[in-house]
């Protein structure tokens, strides 16, 4: 949350900034006095050319003036100087006046009285030196017009509170919604837990009874059970395998993209295949989605590993008519059967390949679809899509801070 309160004083930041180069600008134009005097003309040249660099650079520098008040400071010289060849009254002002802004609004208040403090000084230094002649009537009001300063910083000081509170507010609501979603998944994974490893192991646990009566009476029969018991243990290893990585992903909280990226980069290196993964910037799932749809790209890659043969694989995301589709292709040796047969997926399920058959309801449990395309010696092709998240569907995840 840090980074998002940085980031709204940033936005902040730059426009004052780019107000207070508008000004100058606007000024100069105007001001033929000013542009006759050359020392004045260097003056403001300078003040805009500084805040340009700022505005370039900003990022870096509303850093280092969280971390260094005197850089501040270095600014009030400025608009001293700018107050000097300008006037104290008038838009000149104004240039100093967002100054005492930006300090209330990334400082605590001592350092904010400081400043103003030294701004103050500075102003009364110019109006000594630059006293109107006709002080009647406007000489009160010069003397009052520092006030505005303190205005100024209590403006920026009331900013950053809201800033803070709005990111306590968006972590507040982040850990509600995490503690939900973990809730959700322990639920989740107690269901599958149920549905899977624990009908799996009562299946073996069955036919493992039924062995000794099938050696006495039928040998043969006997040595097919014990071909499937040894089948079923190997695939509730494999379902154990997969709650156990299920249970350490952390991937509903990092955006599809990076998560995609992450996993193909750890299966390239553990593999040697080249993995190319192209993920159109926005485009991300709700996080029960997410999760659903990184274990489907995990176990796509899986079966690439284990079955393709394969010497490179491509991973495309993209929004598409309101859905989120994910595309993992592979140059291998293609599969089996055909995938669009209707009892192709019952005829891998009864090989005991349920793989597949986990990838298609964990897409439709997530409210989508998957398919795929393969061709002899022509590579595979998994697409699973699901509906995209919307713009507020994604709680932030930044840690929170405040001044």
């Amino acid at each position: 949350m840090r980074r998002s309160v940085e980031t709204r004083v940033g936005t902040t930041f730059v426009l004052l900034m780019q107000l207070r180069v508008l000004v100058i600008g606007v000024t100069v134009l105007v001001d033929g006095q000013v542009r006759g005097d050359p020392w004045a003309l260097c003056v403001l040249v300078l003040a805009v050319v500084v805040s340009g660099v700022v505005l370039a650079g900003w990022e870096r520098v509303v850093l280092r003036l969280f971390e260094q008040p005197a850089l501040l400071a270095f600014d009030v010289l400025i608009g001293y100087a700018v107050l000097q060849v300008g006037g104290i009254f008038g838009p000149y002002f104004l240039v100093t006046v967002v100054t005492a802004g930006l300090a209330g609004l990334l400082y605590r208040w001592p350092v904010t009285a400081l400043l103003c403090a030294q701004q103050a000084v500075l102003y009364y230094a110019a109006l000594y030196r630059n006293a109107p002649s006709d002080d009647g009537v406007i000489m009160p009001l010069l003397v009052l017009l520092p006030v505005f300063y303190g205005v100024a910083a209590l403006v920026g000081t009331v900013l950053r509170r809201l800033f803070d509170e709005h990111a306590a507010a968006e972590e507040t609501r982040w850990r509600m919604e995490a503690q939900a979603m973990a809730a959700e998944e322990r639920t989740r994974l107690a269901r599958e837990m149920h549905d899977s490893l624990t009908a799996t192991l009562s299946g073996i646990a069955l036919s493992a009874n039924g062995l000794p009566g099938w050696v006495r009476k039928s040998p043969d029969r006997a040595e097919r059970e014990a071909r499937r018991i040894a089948t079923a243990a190997q695939v509730a290893t494999r379902e154990a395998r997969s709650l156990i990585t299920e249970l350490r992903d952390d991937s509903a909280g990092v955006p599809l993209g990076d998560a995609v990226r992450e996993l193909a980069g750890e299966w390239e290196a553990g593999t040697g295949v080249p993995v190319r993964v192209d993920a159109e910037a926005g485009a991300d799932l709700p996080a029960p989605a997410r999760r659903e749809m990184v274990t489907i790209v995990r176990e796509a890659l899986e079966n690439v590993r284990r079955h393709a043969d394969a010497s490179r694989v491509d991973i495309v995301t993209a929004v598409i008519d309101g859905d989120l589709e994910v595309r993992v292709r592979d140059d291998g040796k293609g599969m089996p059967g055909r995938p669009d047969d209707p009892g192709w997926l019952d005829a891998l399920a009864r090989g005991g390949h349920y793989g597949l058959v986990g990838m298609h309801e964990r897409a439709r449990r997530a409210g989508g679809r998957l398919a795929v395309r393969s061709v002899p010696g022509g590579g595979t092709e998994v697409t699973a899509s699901m509906p995209a998240a919307g713009p507020e569907s994604e709680p932030a995840r930044a840690a929170l801070g405040s001044r």
